[in-house]
């Protein structure tokens, strides 16, 4: 019997994370698919859009129609990156979880009735599926941190006290 594999779509912020973490390569050895539009794996520079695919990053489209949507949503939410708006709009067309750190689009993709996670979820999801160690998940977290990337402190304290152990 084969398991389907549950499947994401990862905007921009993210794949910057991990790679500030300097866990991609555990990261897609997750038992997931992940899927970014192909406009955020074209523009991507580091970490580069064609080593990310050859790691497991699937590319994922847009028809005509919805990218008029994307147009239209850049319009009224000029605060989020466009590219971020087509990782917003494959998620919702695909009814698929959609992964982003970014607070503006979490909150608009909530209007829209598309479930989000985040980095830190991210990251728990490596501690619990053994494709990473606590250990790793802590110095990852510490380089993401010390790198630029934000998160709640509150939360990020809480996971760096739980893998101490």
């Amino acid at each position: 019997m084969m398991v389907s594999r549950s499947r994401y779509i990862i905007d921009t912020n993210v794949l910057i994370d991990l790679h500030r973490g300097q866990i991609l390569k555990q990261f897609f050895a997750l038992p997931h698919l992940f899927i970014s539009p192909d406009v955020v794996i074209d523009e991507l520079h580091e970490p580069d859009g064609g080593m990310l695919m050859s790691l497991g990053l699937q590319r994922g489209e847009l028809s005509g129609e919805r990218v008029l949507e994307v147009e239209a949503l850049s319009v009224h939410h000029r605060n989020i990156a466009v590219n971020d708006l087509f990782a917003l709009v494959l998620a919702a067309s695909t009814r698929l979880t959609l992964l982003t750190g970014d607070s503006r689009l979490r909150n608009l993709a909530a209007k829209h009735n598309v479930r989000v996670h985040g980095t830190l979820w991210i990251l728990d999801e490596m501690v619990a599926q053994r494709t990473l160690k606590s250990v790793e998940a802590r110095r990852a977290l510490n380089n993401m941190l010390d790198n630029g990337s934000r998160f709640p402190l509150a939360e990020c304290q809480t996971r760096l006290r739980q893998w101490e152990r």
